[in-house]
């Protein structure tokens, strides 16, 4: 396992090479994990603007007292 990860760090392309030695399968979980990362980001950035709109309108819940 160590030296497995020892050739991974050692070549210009570490994980991405390591997964293509996996062939179909390899792809696959690189799919995978693009996917949860545009996932993911797609949910903070809705997260990120539902908060600035609770803000907005808290904010013109307080002038209007």
């Amino acid at each position: 396992m160590t030296n497995i990860l020892l050739e991974a760090s050692t070549t210009g392309f570490g994980v991405f090479e390591q997964l293509a030695n996996y062939g179909a399968l390899g792809l696959v979980v690189l799919a995978l994990g693009a996917v949860g990362w545009y996932m993911f980001k797609r949910n903070m950035a809705e997260k990120d603007a539902m908060q600035a709109k609770i803000n907005e309108l808290e904010k013109e819940l307080r002038d209007k007292k």
